[in-house]
């Protein structure tokens, strides 16, 4: 389950607030055991590994991070976050610019959930019709576009860092049809979700 920023470390690290104003805010994040966590960071933000190792999905992409490694996160993006902990804790510093974007939070947090577009039309207290529009004018794509983009980066991270199952990660990432799931894949990142399996 995909959760928001502020809700998935809550009981895993300690957090510490270094600086804040309407601009920017900074904190310390320590990790004293591994975490596996998905979530949706609504801040553009500038992550540095201080301490230890973790491997981030990103927009489709792996990022094995350690010590002096900084990783730049756009606002509004799904990550795939493995931090490893062995003797050592994982320290990191983490830099959120500008202000929140809550427009995908919902969606982004259900997108392997079969929910109809006019849900999420409702939860905005919009018409179908006036919600695509919107969307579409404040993402730069539909959607159903949108959707099945993240879903598509849900299963590489499913496929590449899970080891599930084509069909495993078919329906995970909240595909129901294993033919159209491969033909997206396939045209998305230019091979076949086989072959990113191995």
């Amino acid at each position: 389950m995909i959760l928001l920023y502020e809700d998935f470390n809550q009981h895993k690290a300690k957090v510490e607030l270094l600086y804040a104003d309407h601009a920017m805010s900074m904190a310390f994040c320590k990790y004293r055991r591994s975490s596996e966590d998905a979530f949706f960071m609504p801040y553009a933000t500038l992550t540095y590994v201080r301490e230890g190792r973790k491997v981030v999905f990103l927009n489709g992409e792996c990022y094995d991070m350690k010590a002096g490694d900084a990783l730049f996160v756009p606002r509004n993006s799904i990550l795939y976050s493995d931090i490893i902990v062995k003797r050592e804790p994982f320290v990191s510093l983490n830099l959120l610019l500008g202000d929140v974007d809550t427009l995908l939070s919902p969606m982004a947090c259900r997108i392997a959930d079969h929910m109809q577009l006019q849900y999420y039309a409702g939860i905005y207290n919009m018409s179908l019709s006036t919600f695509k529009r919107w969307f579409k004018k404040k993402v730069g794509a539909s959607p159903g576009q949108w959707m099945i983009e993240k879903r598509l980066q849900q299963a590489k991270y499913l496929l590449q860092h899970k080891r599930l199952s084509v069909k495993e990660a078919c329906y995970g990432s909240g595909f129901e049809d294993v033919s159209y799931f491969i033909r997206r894949y396939k045209q998305t990142f230019g091979y076949t979700p086989g072959q990113a399996a191995i």
